[in-house]
């Protein structure tokens, strides 16, 4: 038989790729790169999330009262001595908004200004530089003061950034362990300088303490608003609230 001869199956020639295709693959690109732009932005958003603890790891913190006159602490590698705490000094009526209407008590803090503000109603009792916090973030976000303590253990920190602080006086918890108190440890309110509470000098968080309130059955304790700032008109704006 004849030997049939193979076939040569010509390839179609490659049709060149125009703007079109480049175009298309140009889009595709940027679409991808904005997938993972934003990815990478909310693991990030994840990973730097405000912190639960101000003083410990763990928030296991010591919330209990605990007056320890005579100790000393320890703050950046120094030695601090605290102030005398005595429980009968507290006044039994408030200082603060003793001579306006009643009305509600709120408390404001701008991060920006590094300002507390205490309002009862509509009128201003308190305003005040506070040190709020520098090596760890104090959560921004709406809360009610959950527990006051006239005086507290706090430590924390790692290494150089080591505290231990005695008598931590007229702390009033709003958050986790995080809470407005006084501080002996330093005196550089108007700047920030905390590991995440709200520091103030010990005059005003004595007459804060004595004028805030804490839970009380099922009330819950003066209102905490931590504001990024506070603009005209007590607007609190917050970035990316912690929901308290």
């Amino acid at each position: 038989m004849p030997r049939k001869s193979a076939r040569r199956t010509k390839l179609a020639p490659k049709k060149k790729k125009g703007f079109f295709h480049f175009l298309k693959q140009y889009f595709m690109l940027v679409a991808v790169c904005m997938i993972a732009f934003i990815a990478t932005d909310k693991v990030l958003s994840v990973v730097n999330k405000q912190p639960t603890c101000a003083n410990t790891k763990t928030c296991k913190s010591d919330l209990t009262v605990k007056i320890e006159n005579g100790a000393t602490g320890t703050f950046q590698g120094k030695t601090v001595i605290p102030p005398q705490i005595n429980p009968s000094e507290l006044a039994s009526v408030p200082v603060l908004g003793a001579s306006t209407e009643k009305g509600d008590k709120h408390i404001y803090v701008d991060l920006k200004k590094q300002t507390l503000y205490a309002y009862q109603g509509s009128e201003l009792v308190l305003k005040t530089f506070i040190a709020s916090g520098k090596w760890g973030k104090t959560p921004v976000g709406n809360f009610h003061i959950w527990e006051k303590l006239v005086a507290t253990r706090m430590a924390g920190g790692e290494g150089a950034d080591a505290y231990d602080l005695p008598n931590v006086p007229y702390v009033m918890y709003f958050f986790h362990d995080f809470g407005l108190h006084g501080a002996y440890w330093h005196d550089n309110f108007g700047h920030t300088m905390s590991h995440g509470c709200v520091n103030m000098r010990q005059i005003d968080a004595k007459a804060l303490f004595e004028w805030a309130d804490g839970p009380s059955g099922s009330t819950l304790g003066t209102p905490v608003s931590v504001c990024n700032e506070i603009q005209d008109g007590m607007k609190c704006v917050q970035n990316d609230p912690i929901q308290g």
